[in-house]
């Protein structure tokens, strides 16, 4: 093997991973990964207006298609590799902040109404809604940065 030879095969794995990096950017946003999310991130976050064991229930059924829908998403991909440690912590981050999302919501329900709500869904239902309208309508935002943290540095943290 001469090489150039090597250095040919060296910039075809270069230039592959970089389509990988790219492909792995590109397959966890489709609508029907985001859509199924928003909807068990709804039904988790309104659960703490029911009483138990339907809280229980509730909690486990919604966070678990929240979390199931990206695991099963991520087997059926075209492209797999395993994440970066700050694409982890971006993950996080993304749940952290939807967390808070949903406090701040629930408080600005309770404020509105001043008094618990009288016909109306209850504050928590009406925060978990606001939630999952919020995260998919903030999509594209958290696509870009989830592209920029896999394509940075080729994908190196």
């Amino acid at each position: 093997m001469h090489p150039h030879d090597a250095q040919a095969s060296l910039d075809d794995i270069r230039r592959l991973q970089d389509r990988t990096r790219e492909q792995v950017a590109r397959q966890g946003f489709s609508l029907s990964c985001v859509l199924p999310a928003a909807l068990g991130l709804f039904v988790g976050l309104a659960s703490i207006d029911l009483r138990n064991p339907w809280r229980t229930a509730a909690v486990l059924l919604g966070f678990g298609l929240f979390v199931g829908v990206g695991i099963v998403h991520g087997r059926r991909a075209l492209v797999q590799r395993q994440p970066t440690s700050l694409e982890w912590l971006f993950w996080v981050g993304v749940s952290a902040g939807l967390m808070l999302l949903f406090g701040v919501f629930r408080i600005a329900v309770w404020a509105v109404s001043g008094l618990p709500s009288q016909g109306l869904m209850s504050q928590g239902t009406l925060a978990a809604a606001a939630t999952a309208v919020t995260y998919v309508a903030m999509t594209p935002v958290i696509r870009r940065a989830f592209k920029w943290i896999v394509l940075r540095d080729g994908g190196r943290a």
